[in-house]
């Protein structure tokens, strides 16, 4: 490493950045204000979103278990927009609060904790601070199974007992603080509860430090009302790790027992990574759908978002978008075919006519193979139907989703390297959102996500509601979202500038294939790295040296061409519940 590269790997650091809130304004009139925060950057002097966190219900006081990781440059000035808004549900909010500082003044602030005024206007409308921790490491993760027993019944009714959930805290590096790094759903009507696994990275969790104190608080949750405390415990990870089982003693606050936390096979492993299973041969397939509704105007009209202005050559969104993510997500499929369709109009192909508004159709006109070849052929498929369809209404997603739905359950019957990308380009709101949301939550376990821009100047509210970073999507039945698969991004954010629009709509994607693969407990056939990692091993991490050359092995080349050729087999046969508040200085006990 040379002198400059050393100097960089100094300066260039990532810093954790934790979120709370005092003294908010109340934006709800029978309730508390259902507060979440969103973390703006700066680029050429204009806004963008970074990231955002939970929606902390009926709470004035919240501490966000969502953090920002942000990369920190010394050398730069790095300003930082922190809006803090009150949810109204069906995608809509109030303004609270916005506060601006910078990267370096919160690094530079006493503990590294700054508290800034909230302010709407010149009005102050609250306190909001922000903690910073560098961070150590972020490969290495954690997974452990927590159950409850024994806890006490405070209901004379034995179908009203506790519905308890535990929130993880960890001692601050300054250990004078503790920090919220986790919230569990809760269990309905449950003595003996048995969360969700918990899979959490050891940076997050303890900063890398295995003797770090943590402390697990068990609370009774009400739909109406706050939480009630049940118990708490403290540990360490070096305490629970390489144990089948372990079991810590909840103490309630008159220092009684209140029941047991039981923890269930704790391991360190290194999680494969997208690399990983790129090397192993996940091809990324692109499906691309087009709304064709009369709200787009008329495509021969200059005004209209499908008009196509053949004298200057200059590319409407529709083309833009579909040329900027299209150009990328090409590169990681072997035979770049990608089945088009259109919905919300009559189309009038060749071999293809309607005199009724479909939903769902092939846009080449071939129901039996909908692909096209290339950015070429998506491109040109698109200008040709464009001739040939007649716009009409409404927006509905869900026949779309329910072809797609098809398409990835077969593969992943078929195909187990296969993973699809729904694209799809709207300008207006659904009118299907219900039947949309259960078809985005039954396919949360399919190799699947979907990607929507939307074009133009409408009203995309309601797309936050399917954009569910928090994991809180729930079908009509009350099933929950496996994960997150949904990502939405307003094209005139990004007008003009199609790389920052297709890094903005494909940011999420590498993490949510990783977290599928893991979902259905799919590992990469090549992995880089060992992936269960005994307490010895982490402890003792080998020193990498330099590689002056690398060679090739011949059982290497042998493996190659064996997946190769399944490869070739496989495609033959193909065609927040509520918070009371807590005080950030609290002591651990």
């Amino acid at each position: 490493m040379n002198d400059q590269q050393n100097t960089d790997s100094q300066i260039h650091q990532k810093l954790e950045l934790f979120i709370s809130c005092r003294g908010l304004a109340n934006m709800d009139l029978f309730s508390k204000s259902d507060p979440f925060v969103i973390l703006q950057t700066q680029q050429n002097h204009n806004w963008f979103d970074f990231c955002k966190t939970e929606i902390v219900y009926d709470n004035l006081n919240p501490n966000f278990t969502k953090t920002f990781i942000i990369d920190y440059f010394f050398e730069c000035q790095q300003p930082l927009k922190f809006i803090v808004n009150d949810d109204d549900g069906d995608g809509k909010f109030d303004f609270i609060g916005s506060a601006e500082t910078t990267l370096g003044c919160i690094a530079g602030s006493r503990d590294q904790v700054l508290i800034v005024d909230l302010k709407r206007g010149s009005k102050k409308t609250g306190s909001l601070i922000i903690k910073a921790e560098q961070v150590r490491s972020l490969n290495k993760k954690l997974r452990m199974q927590i159950n409850g027993d024994q806890f006490p019944n405070r209901s004379c009714i034995p179908w009203l007992s506790l519905c308890p959930f535990f929130r993880l805290y960890r001692q601050s590096q300054d250990s004078n603080q503790n920090l919220l790094i986790y919230e569990s759903e809760h269990v309905k009507f449950s003595l003996d509860p048995k969360w969700r696994r918990l899979d959490i990275t050891l940076q997050k969790l303890c900063n890398g430090n295995l003797d770090k104190q943590l402390k697990l608080e068990v609370w009774d949750y009400f739909s109406t009302g706050s939480p009630e405390l049940i118990g708490h415990t403290q540990f360490t990870v070096n305490e629970i790790i390489d144990m089948k089982q372990y079991q810590k003693q909840l103490l309630n606050r008159d220092n009684n027992q209140a029941g047991l936390i039981i923890f269930n096979e704790v391991k360190i492993y290194e999680p494969p990574t997208f690399m990983d299973y790129l090397k192993s041969g996940t091809q990324i397939n692109l499906i691309s759908a087009i709304d064709f509704t009369g709200s787009n105007g008329s495509p021969n009209s200059p005004s209209s978002l499908h008009y196509i202005d053949n004298q200057t050559g200059k590319l409407n969104q529709y083309q833009q978008a579909l040329l900027a993510v299209g150009e990328i997500l090409l590169n990681y499929s072997y035979d770049k075919k990608v089945p088009m369709y259109g919905f919300g109009c009559k189309p009038n192909l060749k071999n293809f006519k309607s005199s009724t508004t479909l939903h769902c159709f092939p846009l080449n006109g071939n129901p039996q193979n909908p692909e096209v070849e290339g950015i070429e052929g998506i491109m040109q498929t698109y200008s040709d139907a464009l001739k040939h369809v007649k716009f009409d209404g409404p927006t509905y997603f869900n026949p779309l989703l329910q072809e797609v739905i098809k398409i990835a359950t077969l593969s992943q019957d078929m195909v187990k390297d296969s993973y699809y990308v729904l694209f799809i380009l709207t300008d207006g709101e659904i009118h299907d959102m219900r039947q949309t949301i259960d078809s985005v939550v039954a396919s949360s376990h399919l190799p699947l996500s979907i990607i929507i821009v939307g074009v133009g100047n409408a009203n995309f509210s309601n797309m936050n509601i399917l954009d569910d970073d928090e994991g809180n999507l729930k079908d009509s039945k009350g099933n929950q979202s496996f994960r997150d698969l949904v990502q939405f991004v307003p094209f005139n954010q990004f007008k003009d500038n199609p790389e920052l629009l297709a890094k903005n709509v494909l940011q999420e994607l590498p993490d949510q294939i990783v977290e599928y693969m893991q979902l259905v407990d799919q590992k990469p056939k090549f992995q880089s790295k060992q992936q269960d990692i005994s307490h010895s091993e982490f402890k003792q991490t080998p020193t990498i040296g330099n590689f002056s050359g690398l060679q090739i092995s011949d059982e290497y080349i042998q493996q190659f061409n064996q997946q190769e050729r399944v490869w070739s087999s496989q495609d033959k046969n193909y065609k927040q519940s509520q918070d009371p508040y807590i005080n950030e200085k609290q002591q651990f006990k």
